[in-house]
């Protein structure tokens, strides 16, 4: 055999494998998924987000057929569950949560990904009414109260938060100017720790995503709604954009949902998405959420994608 055959040899076998590879490529994604799921989860284990999305992983899973493997990644308000799958292989199988909350850490903080070009948005599964809240103890009945505690202690106030730029501390910040009132910041890793904190005296308010839920045990006292309307379960507690108006960034809560690396093909992310939003008519995951007084706010993938880039166009503007 001579080279000049062996040459045309191997240009007819790349040529082949070339042609190929799409029927190969579709045949995998049809097959998709094959092997159990990662799910990481920026926050710490019992927080809000991280109890939602466990339940509607949990109920997506008959309707894939595999698994989910959940890996807590929490710090950053969920900054660091994104920056461990952004350069992952884009095959579906590497997944992160996402609450507007990275998007202001993103942002404000300045890091070395896109939230907006560098993700693909699956799907937004649940809206995040957020509460401030205070011990059941505290002498303040109401916001207008508190607000005019807070305006004569010049900082000493503090809050804490899930997360050091979270959703909660931007809304709050915004406040602050309207109020010309200063409060102190406490971040921590998740709301459990959150609560151990306000319930051990050691901060003097909280504002998270399930301080709701733990106001109708009676462990807190629920001062303030970040929400579009007042929560059913305390009706006299009124909203943000009631009082401030509706153009703060973070008046009406916020969201979570799921992105996955950049370049996930189009049949597996519709996999994806019309499996959790199946999980998401889930009796359990129905009841957790009514429980937690969260809300079912739905958004498809393009959706979701243009509320994560108007989100991201508004929270620019405020922060310069």
């Amino acid at each position: 055999m001579t080279w000049k055959t062996i040459g045309s040899i191997m240009v007819m076998v790349t040529a082949l494998a070339v042609l190929s590879a799409p029927a190969i490529v579709s045949a995998q994604e049809a097959a998709y998924p094959t092997k159990p799921i990662k799910l990481v989860i920026g926050y710490s284990p019992g927080s809000g987000a991280d109890l939602t999305t466990r339940a509607v992983a949990k109920a997506a899973e008959k309707y894939l057929g595999q698994p989910f493997i959940f890996t807590n990644v929490a710090g950053g308000s969920g900054i660091r569950a994104l920056s461990s799958i952004v350069k992952e292989k884009p095959d579906g199988y590497t997944l992160s949560i996402f609450t507007i909350g990275v998007l202001i850490t993103a942002i404000t903080e300045k890091t070395d990904f896109s939230v907006v070009k560098d993700f693909a948005p699956v799907i937004q599964f649940n809206g995040n009414p957020m509460g401030f809240a205070v011990r059941k103890d505290a002498p303040w009945k109401t916001w207008q109260e508190f607000i005019k505690y807070a305006q004569g202690q010049k900082g000493v106030v503090t809050v804490g938060l899930a997360g050091s730029t979270s959703i909660g501390w931007f809304a709050l910040m915004q406040i602050e100017k309207m109020e010309n009132v200063k409060l102190t910041y406490v971040p921590f890793p998740g709301t459990p720790e959150v609560l151990t904190a306000i319930l051990g005296g050691h901060i003097t308010a909280n504002c998270f995503t399930t301080a709701m839920y733990y106001a109708k045990s009676g462990e807190l006292k629920l001062l303030l709604l970040f929400s579009d309307e007042r929560a059913k379960s305390f009706p006299d507690v009124p909203t943000a954009t009631e009082l401030y108006g509706s153009e703060g960034i973070g008046f009406d809560g916020g969201f979570t949902g799921i992105l996955a690396p950049k370049g996930l093909p189009e049949p597996i992310l519709n996999k994806l998405h019309d499996a959790i939003k199946k999980g998401t008519e889930d009796p359990e995951f129905r009841k957790l959420i009514t429980n937690m007084d969260l809300t079912f706010s739905y958004r498809g993938s393009k959706e979701f994608l243009s509320v994560i880039q108007r989100s991201d166009e508004m929270i620019r503007k405020v922060v310069k």
